[in-house]
């Protein structure tokens, strides 16, 4: 063992599947273990509630999890081995180490990699913790605000006005009618604009956090995006994974942010698959490319529709790029893992 691994993220289904098409021994023994551990009934995680009612007490809930932490440990270790063995995973930090080239250089060499594994600083970035920022920041901020403001005579009066104001509403909830409710409004303007001017708040427009909130809604649910810069003096060039919650292992996200943060102060290693690895100059072959040699008066109804149809998707490829799509020189993976690696000196 070269290394201690603290692991945050774990895709055993990606690891079991990369293990399948490499050779047996002893991973096939420890996937077998693992799901011996899980059960064919329960997904891939390390939730114990779904447990409780088979194995009874707390003290065996955290023994089952360790052991089950320590054969997830072991596989990624046999696995990363074995990916070295059959020379499929390259490791970016030790490669930009001993290249004797330029930099450029190097990135014309990473559509060439298949694996990689890299170690550097890291950030965590969840859409919906961002969403719900978002949508209680005018609260959050009123809050804060308010109560550094309790003295205040203008304050004072304009709170017991909203106060009286939403006890009446609330006792009259179905006779409510436009005008009450549009005074109420006007009357929660006037208290953040004073709040603003006596304390420098800034209040978000109601308009525009449920604009982005529906952007994000179309373009960006339920995403939780991970990005690693391996080399300290080229920082423009990161690996973005996107992470699914199931793999997390703490089950849930805001544990990661208790004790990692969503920006590491530590640095990070990841293990995975390029995706996407975009060039300065793009090579590919459009698809769309087909319809350009024929007259739109020569085209039948149907490929007049197909081809407007893929235009309506080739347009959203604009707006993908807000959410994660890499660009030169960024590239993306499929991760098998994340964690903090500890090297032991031999």
């Amino acid at each position: 063992m070269d290394s201690i691994k603290d692991l945050i993220y774990f895709d055993y289904d990606k690891a079991k599947s990369i293990n399948s098409q490499l050779s047996g021994g002893i991973i096939s023994e420890i996937t077998k273990a693992i799901e011996n551990e899980v059960g064919l009934d329960s997904e891939i995680g390390f939730d114990i509630k779904l447990l409780k009612g088979k194995i009874g007490a707390g003290d065996k809930d955290k023994s089952i999890r360790t052991e089950r932490i320590e054969l997830f440990h072991e596989l990624l270790n046999q696995l990363e081995q074995s990916l070295i063995k059959h020379e499929v995973l390259t490791n970016i930090n030790d490669s930009l180490d001993n290249f004797e080239s330029s930099f450029d250089n190097f990135l014309e060499t990473i559509p060439h990699f298949t694996y990689v594994k890299a170690s550097g600083w890291s950030a965590f970035e969840d859409f919906d913790r961002f969403q719900r920022i978002m949508n209680n920041f005018n609260e959050i901020q009123r809050l804060i605000f308010t109560s550094a403001l309790d003295n205040n005579p203008e304050i004072i009066q304009l709170k017991e006005q909203l106060n009286d104001l939403k006890k009446e509403l609330k006792s009259h909830q179905r006779g409510n009618t436009h005008k009450e409710l549009q005074k109420l409004k006007a009357l929660e303007k006037r208290f953040d604009k004073t709040i603003e001017e006596e304390s420098g708040a800034i209040f978000l427009d109601e308009l525009f956090i449920e604009r982005v909130k529906t952007f994000m809604d179309t373009f960006s649910p339920n995403r939780l995006n991970f990005r690693l810069a391996p080399f300290d003096s080229y920082n423009n060039f990161q690996i973005l994974a996107s992470l699914k919650n199931k793999y997390l292992v703490n089950s849930d996200f805001e544990n990661i942010i208790y004790t990692y943060g969503s920006r590491p102060n530590v640095k990070l290693s990841v293990i995975g698959i390029i995706t996407s690895c975009p060039q300065r100059v793009d090579s590919r072959i459009d698809l769309r490319e087909e319809f350009n040699e024929t007259d739109d008066s020569e085209l039948s109804e149907e490929a007049s529709f197909e081809m407007a149809f893929r235009n309506v998707f080739s347009s959203f490829e604009g707006f993908e790029k807000f959410f994660f799509a890499p660009s030169f020189p960024k590239i993306s993976i499929s991760p098998i893992a994340i964690y903090r690696e500890v090297k032991i000196n031999k």
